[in-house]
């Protein structure tokens, strides 16, 4: 029932995108159950594998001359070529108020993002983990959510790019300062906050082809029963997307761990 409730959600997704006129025909992939949660603290995720097909002998022979010609590893699953969206729905199934907290890991295909990995790092070192740990946090309602409400909504294109540029720049070039890269957004206005972005994105590569997110893993908590649904959408510029009886692309992400400078 859970599996068929995130179809449904889907179909009727496409349908209003149809109707709308959407371009570029987007892909939705539902999540492989519902995270439920019992309201006593146990934390509920499930990870999301999104299909691509691999590179053709020629497509990846251009891309080796690319990552030749810059000086740098040029994905194959590109953040530029691939937009993808995450649509949520919560349920509140207890029989009083409540908040909940969704946070999402995701991975590339280069490097993985996960808050175990994280908190484990900075255990192992004696030392208090910061917050935020999630590489994106969804903002909860102002209002906690009455029994039996039900509240929609999403993480767009732009949030989860911003997701791909942090995921990058911790992973691959170890920005020096983790949670300053996933407080901050890199396309936020201020002079502090533009300083600290110069620092944390210093030892990326100016113009830097990124690889977009092929995993995604949403966490979910709440402080009474609630159920979150989840499908995420793929927009796909260049058909790598992957079709019944292709071969799959199966990169195999390093998990990112963060330096620990004792002060």
């Amino acid at each position: 029932m859970r599996a068929a409730a995130g179809v449904a959600f889907a179909s009727a997704l496409a349908v209003g995108c149809l109707a709308a006129g959407c371009t570029n025909d987007p892909s939705y992939f539902p999540g492989p159950a519902a995270l439920e949660v019992d309201g006593q603290g146990t934390e509920a995720k499930q990870t999301l594998s999104l299909f691509f097909r691999p590179p053709t002998p020629s497509e990846e022979t251009a891309r080796q001359n690319l990552s030749s010609q810059l000086g740098y590893e040029v994905p194959w699953l590109r953040e530029d070529r691939l937009h993808l969206e995450l649509r949520y729905t919560i349920t509140n199934l207890g029989d009083s108020e409540a908040s909940f907290l969704l946070n999402i890991d995701a991975a590339s295909e280069f490097a993985r993002y996960d808050e175990d990995a994280v908190a484990a790092a900075f255990v192992a070192a004696d030392m208090d983990a910061p917050s935020p740990r999630g590489l994106f946090q969804v903002r909860p309602p102002a209002q906690a959510l009455a029994p039996g409400q039900v509240l929609q909504g999403a993480v767009l294109e732009d949030d989860l790019r911003e997701m791909e540029l942090d995921l990058d720049a911790m992973g691959r070039w170890m920005a020096p300062n983790f949670p300053a890269v996933l407080l901050y957004r890199s396309d936020a206005g201020g002079a502090q906050t533009a300083a600290t972005n110069a620092v944390e994105y210093a030892t990326t590569p100016p113009n830097l082809i990124r690889p977009a997110l092929w995993e995604i893993t949403p966490r979910f908590n709440a402080t009474q029963p609630m159920r979150c649904d989840f499908l995420v959408r793929v927009r796909d510029d260049e058909d790598r997307l992957w079709e019944n009886g292709d071969a799959q692309f199966m990169p195999t992400p390093t998990t990112y761990t963060p330096t620990i400078v004792k002060m």
